[in-house]
């Protein structure tokens, strides 16, 4: 089955989008209990991404000057940074709550970075993300309330922008 850059491009968005909602309602459930779920979803960000772009690059969607290795790099950027929050969280100057956090904010912020100079349909996600950390921290009564219509927005962006692709090329 061949799909087109437009259709990759749309289900990685949702599937990134499901995750981080899903990491949402088990960080909002589970504070102490979605430390492991954002260590191991940072991964899988990282592979969608990579994959995204090793897609689009193969099929001939994608003719951008950032190569793989860099791509690569600024995900291990990413890996790196949680493995020393790991390490802080280790040996007790975090607990696993914060640490859950700072690892959403981490993401957050590599998967806008990534919208930016990798793939312009991640830039809604990360700012989602980022708004997702935000809404845990400060207003945590009304988190459904604001996150489910913005994710729903963010969802109807990305199959705005899927469509724009698809009709540009």
């Amino acid at each position: 089955m061949k799909f087109s850059g437009w259709k990759v491009r749309l289900i990685v968005g949702l599937i990134m989008l499901l995750f981080g909602f899903i990491g949402l309602v088990i960080t909002n459930a589970q504070k102490q209990g979605a430390w492991n779920y954002w260590r191991w979803i940072s991964v899988v960000y990282a592979v969608l991404s990579l994959g995204l772009s090793w897609h689009l690059k193969k099929t001939g969607w994608k003719k951008e000057l950032v190569t793989l290795w860099q791509e690569l790099l600024h995900w291990t950027g990413l890996l790196l940074s949680i493995w020393l929050v790991s390490f802080v969280v280790h040996i007790g100057l975090q607990d696993r709550f914060e640490a859950s956090l700072e690892v959403l904010i981490l993401l957050a912020l590599t998967t806008y970075l990534a919208g930016i100079y990798i793939e312009v349909s991640f830039i809604p996600i990360g700012l989602l993300l980022g708004i997702f950390a935000a809404g845990l921290a400060f207003f945590d009564e009304y988190l459904y309330a604001m996150i489910v219509p913005l994710t729903i927005l963010a969802i109807v962006y990305l199959v705005w922008e899927a469509h724009r692709i698809k009709n540009f090329k």
